[in-house]
């Protein structure tokens, strides 16, 4: 009788073991958390996002955008859960501009840079007076540009420089370089009808160019004004679902994944968000993390 107690004890002990090993775990039939995400480039580092958050079970669905603006407009009307792949200047301005009060950034994402490329020359003290360099003309990426440029001692801009691209806030230009705008997305062959081409990161990657051998020079320290950020309103910034997605976007292996998978020069930046805020003090202030480039 003592036997069959001590095994009926075991056995319940073992059960209770079991059952409570098993509350920790996702169950298989547990309906996955749904989140939709705005994003204006279907970049490599979106599709890893997705698989990571389906380990955790969250099933992220991609809608992609034109602009920031109508991405912002879709998180405003409740469209998407989270806007992504913009940068926080990017995200400001839209915000100013469409009037969007509901909208909030929420966390730090990742970093592409920008460069400049040419066919014609290999270095960038190659470049001549009278010579033109085509600059893209969206407002924020326009601006983008100048700061390099102005970092790559080719021009000066006002000490005023708000961010907003304009080439009336060039104050110094030595070289007597001509600046052309254009839509860099939609030109077939930028690098063939100028001396020299300021590419964002995606429109780079679609002329099959390679920061690392092609570019004269590149943007070489994070700069906070185009820090890309997660968005998000104000009434949803506390949800627990977006917040695993923010900490799997930031993890360790997703840093890994990007560090190794990176296709031109592109990073993980994790820091507070509120380490971003404060960009308008300074468009050529950086953040304390090498480029690695």
């Amino acid at each position: 009788m003592k036997q069959i107690k001590h095994l009926t004890l075991l056995l319940s002990l073992i059960c209770l073991v079991l059952f409570i090993a098993g509350c920790g775990k996702k169950q298989p039939n547990e309906a996955p958390q749904e989140l939709t995400v705005g994003i204006l480039s279907d970049t490599f580092i979106w599709k890893q996002l997705v698989q990571d958050a389906q380990e955790k079970n969250i099933s992220i669905s991609l809608k992609k955008y034109p602009n920031s603006n109508a991405l912002n407009k879709a998180l405003a009307a409740k469209e998407i859960d989270i806007a992504g792949s913009q940068t926080i200047s990017a995200f400001d301005q839209s915000v100013k501009e469409k009037n969007l009060n509901n909208l909030v950034a929420v966390a730090s994402s990742y970093w592409a840079p920008m460069g400049l490329y040419s066919e014609k020359y290999t270095k960038i003290t190659q470049l001549k007076s009278g010579d033109t360099i085509a600059l893209p003309k969206d407002p924020t990426d326009l601006g983008r540009a100048l700061v390099m440029l102005n970092e790559a001692k080719l021009i000066k801009l006002s000490k005023e420089f708000d961010g907003i691209g304009s080439l009336d806030k060039i104050t110094s230009n030595t070289k007597k370089l001509t600046f052309d705008l254009i839509d860099v997305d939609t030109i077939k062959t930028p690098l063939k009808n100028y001396e020299a081409v300021i590419l964002p990161n995606e429109s780079a990657l679609k002329y099959h160019l390679d920061i690392y051998k092609d570019a004269l020079t590149i943007e070489v320290v994070v700069p906070k004004p185009y820090v890309s950020i997660l968005a998000t309103r104000t009434d949803n910034q506390t949800d627990k679902t977006v917040r695993q997605f923010i900490a799997i976007s930031q993890s360790k292996k997703m840093i890994d994944y990007v560090s190794t998978h990176a296709k031109n020069g592109e990073q993980i930046v994790k820091i507070p968000i509120e380490g971003l805020l404060n960009y308008h003090d300074s468009y050529t202030e950086k953040l304390e993390q090498p480029s690695g480039l």
